[in-house]
């Protein structure tokens, strides 16, 4: 007869997924994850994998549950400049709230364990290939419209945005002043007017 699960999966993995984004991979020890989960080593194993693998779970859930949640405006069809200021509403919220005091786990995973892990390193310069992608088609709709310059093309506007992000990500995991991050939003709009 099989053993019932005695935890919930997701809530299991939602509590790694806070602690992995807050302490790192290597910061975070298997007792950490039990301590934290409340779930036994035998139940983490058995459900998750190893360390590595309840990483990248948890990784994949940060992807679910914040990225993409906050990029959904700006996968609809059409979607352009109100929707690419939407979105940098979004972001402020989130870089000012406890939550984005931790930085994104996305770069934090890039600076700390892409470097030695090919497979992950393939797989976010992926992520990161989709997410230039979908903000130049955004920034390619807001040119269509006029709402946004055209003397400099989308994939030069789309990566810059994503450089920008990604380093905003870096000041704040280094303690950076949020205020002193928030305006890059509003100077990249004025550089989006020409």
């Amino acid at each position: 007869m099989a053993r019932t699960r005695e935890f919930d999966p997701d809530d299991a993995l939602d509590k790694a997924m806070h602690l992995f984004w807050e302490r790192g991979f290597q910061h975070t020890s298997m007792a950490d994850l039990v301590r934290h989960t409340g779930v036994s080593r035998y139940g983490l194993y058995g459900t998750f994998g190893n360390k590595d693998a309840i990483y990248r779970r948890a990784l994949m859930r940060f992807i679910q549950l914040k990225k993409d949640e906050m990029r959904r405006a700006l996968r609809k069809p059409g979607a352009g400049r109100p929707e690419l200021e939407a979105y940098f509403r979004d972001i402020r919220e989130f870089v000012s709230s406890e939550e984005g005091r931790k930085g994104c786990m996305v770069y934090n995973t890039a600076a700390e364990l892409a470097p030695h892990h090919p497979d992950l390193s393939d797989y976010l310069r992926g992520l990161h290939a989709e997410v230039r992608a979908l903000f130049e088609q955004v920034i390619r709709n807001g040119q269509t419209a006029g709402d946004i310059r055209t003397d400099i093309p989308a994939a030069d506007l789309a990566m810059t945005l994503f450089a920008m992000e990604q380093g905003m990500a870096a000041l704040n995991r280094g303690g950076t002043a949020i205020s002193d991050l928030i305006t890059c939003y509003d100077t990249y709009l004025k550089f989006l007017d020409g």
